[in-house]
């Protein structure tokens, strides 16, 4: 029996079977796995510690484990009316071990974003998807995002100008998770990118 492990790909984790795994990596970009003989040198590969659940804890053993690790999916969208007016969505969708867990939209962008248009509802969509995390005691998470801001802002890289993108980072940064950030093609036909354009732009369109 193999183990596959996917380090960067739809959804992260370890997979018993090639199928399952090719689901995960297939025509993604940049995606990494690997084939291991034993689950312990596939869950090292993943970046986790071995030692072993711990009887009694409520969560496991110390260890980063998949049952605290999601995929966060996030993306915003900004549309015109007939009025030419802007309206705003963002949309996001969570995932663990080949499920989904939760999905959310809205068009609750502050006043003071809309300056920054569809990239106000995917810094939303990353606040509210965090939000949730915190709510649930998940501690790690890999965000897929179109906007590379989102990620340079919060590791400092870029130099957060304005309210709303200080107040993002302080925001993610406040909650003390663990994330790693994968930049993705917009509109690139990838399953789970298309489904929170698609929930932003509708949350868009509901919005007055």
């Amino acid at each position: 029996m193999k183990f596959y492990a996917v380090r960067v790909g739809r959804s992260l984790g370890i997979y018993t079977t090639w199928d399952s795994c090719a689901t995960q990596v297939k025509g993604f970009p940049g995606a990494v796995y690997k084939s291991f003989k034993t689950q312990e040198e596939a869950r090292l590969f993943m970046g986790e510690e071995i030692d072993g659940p711990q009887p009694g804890t409520g969560r496991g053993s110390t260890s980063k484990s998949s049952s605290t690790a999601v995929d966060i999916w996030v993306d915003g969208s900004c549309i015109h009316n007939h009025r030419e007016a802007m309206q705003l969505g963002w949309g996001y969708l969570i995932r663990e071990g080949g499920r989904e867990l939760h999905r959310a939209s809205g068009n609750d962008i502050p006043k003071e974003a809309r300056q920054h248009r569809n990239v106000a509802g995917e810094i939303q969509a990353v606040l509210k998807a965090l939000e949730w995390c915190g709510e649930r005691g998940i501690s790690s998470a890999t965000i897929y995002f179109d906007y590379q801001g989102l990620e340079e802002w919060v590791k400092g890289y870029w130099k957060a100008k304005t309210p709303f993108t200080q107040a993002y980072v302080a925001t993610v940064k406040s909650h003390g998770m663990d994330l790693r950030w994968v930049k993705v093609l917009a509109h690139s036909g990838e399953e789970f990118n298309e489904i929170v354009d698609q929930l932003a732009r509708d949350a868009a369109r509901a919005g007055k």
